[in-house]
């Protein structure tokens, strides 16, 4: 009854002092909610509730390792990309390199093959392949089923610029080392020109032919030779195209340098004519390592060096104006004596599966820096000036990139 007595007291005294009764009946009775307080923070301004998360969570159980039951080395080594799954560092299997994701535009090259036992992460026995990246610079340990063909699938490493050969239909004339032969069997969709459509993300089609011959392969000729190659397609159907012959005639036939050139002009007035505005690219032939010897300066069967086969073909693209690709004169020294053994597959012409993406980089690249100039597209972005604030909110949609799908 006192405290009863106290508090109508209290209230009547605040009501003549102007004060609200829940302020009132906080004061008295003392059961109002309390106050927000700020937990106290470390020096580092922290708060002790935040630093106590952080040492929970860095008590995560260590995933226990899987056990290596058998690998193989793998002796054929094709491109491959990933678009799903980890790549783990070890065959453990216990810490991730990171997701698929990180490495959408990587190339892996197969080492190993293996079986590893994943009974102590919960599950049994699968398939895992030890991958080294083209550049060599990325390793790790991906799932057998995580594993695509360059092939297959989307896979965008297109290059910076690549777009100058947006919706453009390139085809590839040449022979073997076009076809994408490693000299004892031809690589499905490896050899460059398959390169040369990823990196250049357009349609290229591949018209390269085992064994074929520059100039008249006489009694070897074939139909993929350059002239019945040149005649069966109407280039008006292409915007690009580029020429790679003459290893054939160097190593087969005894055709003269003056037979060779008179050929090769003759089917570049041919594709002009068929499509005045056809973007032609030459490619001058690789080194041959016959009988394990550089072949630049060795005279073969039809009386002249590698190097005269070059430098004849180099006259006759100069005539039209037509940039050619001299291996000999690339920074990147794609085939010498030194690497020659790894390089090509067969160690003597044919490349691996490796160094086709390798010419095939390096092809694409020259394609888009000698590009013709006045083809380059360009658009002019013209700032309008106002002096005026604009009194009607601007709608601004927002673009969606289109993931590009190669074919």
């Amino acid at each position: 009854m006192r405290m009863k007595n106290k508090r109508v007291i209290v209230v009547a005294i605040a009501t003549l002092l102007g004060m609200s009764t829940a302020v009132t009946t906080q004061a008295a009775g003392k059961t109002a909610t309390p106050t927000k307080t700020t937990a106290p923070t470390t020096k580092s301004g922290q708060s002790s509730t935040s630093s106590s998360k952080t040492a929970s969570s860095s008590s995560t159980k260590p995933i226990p390792a899987a056990t290596l039951v058998s690998s193989t080395t793998v002796d054929e080594e094709l491109p491959y990309h990933i678009d799903k799954g980890y790549v783990y560092t070890s065959s453990k299997l216990n810490k991730q390199a990171g997701p698929a994701k990180d490495f959408s535009k990587v190339t892996w090259y197969t080492e190993k093959k293996a079986v590893i036992d994943r009974s102590a992460q919960g599950s049994g026995n699968s398939v895992w392949y030890y991958v080294k990246s083209g550049s060599g610079a990325q390793s790790g340990w991906i799932g057998q089923g995580n594993l695509e063909p360059i092939s297959e699938g989307t896979f965008d490493i297109a290059m910076k610029n690549s777009d100058y050969f947006k919706n453009q239909n390139i085809i590839c004339l040449g022979d073997s080392i076009t076809k994408g032969y490693d000299g004892y069997e031809t690589l499905d969709n490896m050899g460059y020109p398959n390169w040369l459509n990823r990196y250049l993300d357009t349609t290229v089609l591949n018209a390269g032919y085992n064994g074929a011959f520059l100039c008249d392969g006489g009694e070897q000729e074939t139909t993929g030779d350059l002239t019945p190659t040149v005649n069966s397609h109407n280039f008006k159907n292409y915007d690009v195209a580029t020429i790679a012959y003459g290893t054939n005639d160097y190593g087969h036939v005894s055709n003269s340098l003056s037979d060779i050139q008179t050929t090769l002009r003759q089917n570049i007035k041919k594709m002009k004519s068929d499509n005045k505005n056809l973007i032609i690219y030459g490619i001058l032939p690789t080194t041959r390592y016959d009988s394990n010897t550089n072949s630049d300066n060795i005279i073969g069967k039809g009386g002249f060096t590698m190097n005269d086969l070059r430098d004849a073909e180099a006259e006759v693209y100069k005539e039209f104006n037509i940039p050619y690709l001299d291996w000999r004169k690339d920074t990147t020294q794609l085939i010498t004596d030194s690497n020659h053994e790894y390089r090509l597959y067969d160690e003597r012409l044919h490349p691996s599966a490796k160094t086709y993406q390798l010419m095939g980089r390096e092809i694409a690249q020259f394609m888009i820096n000698n590009y013709p100039k006045d083809k380059i597209k360009t658009t002019k972005k013209t700032a309008k000036t106002t002096t005026k604030k604009a009194t009607t909110p601007t709608t601004v949609t927002k673009k969606v990139a289109k993931t590009p799908t190669t074919k």
